[in-house]
Parts: C-alpha cells; structure tokens; sequence
C-alpha cells in the first residue's frame, strides 16, 4: 500500500515565452539533438521499468508505470514508525521539434509503506498534459530521496491524430493494464479508448516471418514493408468494451478509421518471448557470428543441438569459457528483443544486430528522426559511429533502418573475430 502526492505545474508561461524569444533570438541555433551516456547501458533495464502513455483526450494524458521496489532505501520517520520508501516520479516534456526546450513538467511522491507479503511491484499512474498535433519525448527520472540515487527513462508519445496506438488502453479481463505491447499466442485482451468511440472496427492480421539484417557494410537497398494483410475481419463492442483473441503468432493491427492506416498493433511472438524458445531459434540468432558454411550444416544438422554446443565449444576452447560467451551472447539478444522489437524480434533488427555484436553504445544522440550510436570517444577519429533513420510505420514507433556504409566492414569484422576468437566484444 502507497500513497501519493501529486503536483503539476506549467513551466512555460506567454510572458516568460516572450522574454526568452527576445534574449535569445540572435543566438546561434542549437542543433535539435539529445544526448544519453547509458540510454542502452543494461544497469539500465536490470529492474525492468515499465511505462506506458494513454490519452485521455485533447488536452490531458496519463503515464502508467509498474517498476520494482527491490531498488529502494526504507527509513524509519522514528523509532515507531514503520519502514517507508521516498520516491519522487518527475516528467520533463519535451516536442521532437525541440528536444531541448522543456514544454511541461509533471511529478508525483510515493510513500511505500515496506510489507514483506506485498507485491515487489510499484504500480500507479501521473496525469500530465500533452496538447494534440505533435508528438513529444518525456523523460522520466525516479528519484529515490532516502538514497540520493536517480533513475532514467524516456518514453516517445504521439499524440498527432485520434487513431494512433497511444489513444488505447489495453488490459485483461481483470483490468491488469498490458505495458508491452508484445503478447503470447492465444491471449485475449481487453482494448478501452475515450477518444475513439467507433462501434465497428477491422483487425488487419500478418504472419510475422522477416528476415534478420543483413551486415552494417551490405549495399542490399533498404527492405520494403508492403500493407498487405493476410486476412481482415471486422469487430464490434460488446458492453462497451472491445475483445480480442490473439490465437496465433504474427501481428494484429487494429484500425477505426478506413481512410488511414493508423491504429494499435499487437505483436504475437513465442510464449517465451524475449528469451529464445529452442535450439534452432538460437542458430537462427547466431548467424551474425557464423560463417554461411557453419550456419547452413547447424540447420541442416539432426542434432542441432550439438552443432551449435560444438560451435561455442571451438571457439571458447573449453566448457567455462564456452559458457561465458553463451551467457553473454544470448544475453545480448534477450536485451535486444526487450530493447528494439518492432514488428519483428529485436534480434532481427539492425539495431539489434548491432547491440549484440558490439555491445551497448558508449553515446547514443537522438534527433526527431534519427539516432547516431558512438562506440568510443565524441570526436574522436577513431571512434565507430552508426547512424539509424527511424522508419514511419503505423505498427511501431520503434523502427529503425541502418544507413549501411562501406567504411563499417572493417570495423564489423573485427567485432566478429573478437567474438569468434572466444573474446567478448565490448566495443571501444
């Protein structure tokens, strides 16, 4: 049981808007750029944070969060008083147009009272406001005040047109709000929205078997998606609310309106997703690491199993160091499907390749459309840099294609001798 406090607060008044447009006005331009040192850090996602954005209407949304309370200090107000968590949630606000103009903030206190037949769970939810007709990013920082320590997290919202994705709400049967929106085959799930009141909508549905990327230098052209369902069907509300039955893999995107394709998609993966199911999956996933030759006898192998245990083996040298890179390899792609799935497994994609090759990036610097990964020093000549273009789709926001160059194949086979040279790739 917690309590909280919520405060809220327009930073930006008309008058204060003025005084800095005229100071400021000969200044040079800033470039339009944010830059994190541990966006993709994985101390970043140990305690598995989750947030999502739902808007209420034109003016108002809500950020509804669960994160663990493991991480917290709990102090004693008095000697009587029982151990209680200090906690503040803080929302900065910002347009893609400008990431480095803060529009609003918002805030929240939470008092957790320590039980050791409660959940580990902090859950809860902060109204802030966001207007219509832009999309934002909003930093989230948890402050835990008893141990003087923050945590970071930044969320993308669009709030551009009524049939995107961020006006629904989706939840089970009993109400227990879906922060992913990846799901297991035959889930059903439970879709509330304020702002589309439609009584009939279509469900688009995909089999989802993409091709992982293709190597960082390739000069195959970029992939083209063609909106091209496997199957429709329409669906109406039942007792105000809208139902629907995932039964198999692939990808469901649901629509209101017929003249766009905007709407909210759900990704059906394996049960076990983001780890990997079986043996040939993990082939599948060490193919960046694998000659063709190698690659082609494990699938083809009758124990596959053994193929790809023998192939770590070699490479490692002996049963502890095999494990290692194992652990440390498998680990990269089970981050990698938390971090960067889009319609299809973060694994497969370029930035998922990229993370599992050469580690999480030392510097990652976010334009509106954009995100540029540094391994190394800023600046420095010698550092490798990987620039990624985000990709407009109305399935994800989380799609984003690899500006492929020849000057990446040293650099790229390097990282894979590393790791086939039984050393774990760390970049620069």
């Amino acid at each position: 049981m917690y309590v909280i406090i919520i405060k809220q607060w327009t930073i930006y008044k008309a008058m204060l808007a003025f005084l800095v447009l005229a100071l400021f006005s000969c200044a040079p331009k800033k470039i339009n750029q944010s830059t994190f040192s541990n966006l993709y850090k994985k101390g970043q996602h140990d305690f598995n944070d989750k947030f999502i954005i739902y808007h209420l209407n034109d003016s108002v949304s809500k950020l509804f969060f669960d994160f663990s309370n493991e991480r917290f200090l709990y102090k004693k107000a008095d000697t009587n008083a029982h151990y209680y968590s200090n906690i503040k949630v803080f929302l900065k606000i910002k347009s893609v147009d400008d990431l480095n103009l803060v529009k609003d903030t918002s805030s929240l206190i939470i008092y957790d009272k320590q039980d050791h037949n409660l959940s580990k769970q902090l859950s809860g939810s902060l109204l802030f406001k966001l207007k219509k007709g832009t999309s934002y990013y909003i930093d989230i920082d948890i402050r835990d005040i008893n141990k003087k320590v923050n945590y970071t997290s930044t969320v993308f919202s669009d709030k551009t047109t009524r049939f995107l994705r961020q006006n629904f709400l989706i939840s089970n049967n009993n109400g227990d709000i879906f922060f992913s929106s990846h799901y297991k085959p035959n889930e059903k799930v439970v879709v509330h929205t304020n702002i589309n009141k439609d009584t009939s909508y279509q469900i688009d549905c995909f089999n989802s078997n993409f091709n992982l990327a293709s190597p960082p230098f390739s000069s195959e052209p970029m992939p083209h998606f063609s909106y091209k369902p496997d199957s429709s069907y329409l669906l109406s509300t039942n007792n105000q609310k809208l139902e629907i039955l995932l039964s198999k893999k692939g990808f469901y995107h649901l629509k209101t309106n017929h003249t766009t394709k905007d709407g909210v998609t759900f990704f059906v993966f394996d049960s076990v997703f983001p780890k990997l199911k079986n043996t040939e999956k993990m082939i599948l996933a060490t193919r960046y690491v694998m000659a063709k030759k190698e690659f082609d006898g494990c699938m083809a192998s009758n124990n596959k199993k053994e193929c790809i245990d023998k192939f770590w083996l070699d490479i490692g040298g002996n049963t502890d160091k095999a494990k290692e890179l194992i652990k440390k390899y498998y680990g990269r792609v089970q981050e990698a499907n938390i971090l960067f799935t889009s319609f299809k497994e973060g694994w497969k994609t370029d930035r998922g390749m990229i993370y599992i090759i050469f580690g999480p990036p030392n510097k990652v610097s976010k334009t509106k459309n954009e995100e540029i990964w540094t391994y190394g020093e800023i600046d420095n000549s010698n550092s490798i840099i990987f620039y990624f273009v985000k990709v407009i789709n109305p399935f994800t926001d989380n799609d984003y294609y690899l500006q492929r160059n020849e000057t990446l194949k040293e650099p790229w086979y390097q990282a894979v001798d590393s790791w086939r040279q039984g050393k774990i790739y760390l970049g620069k």
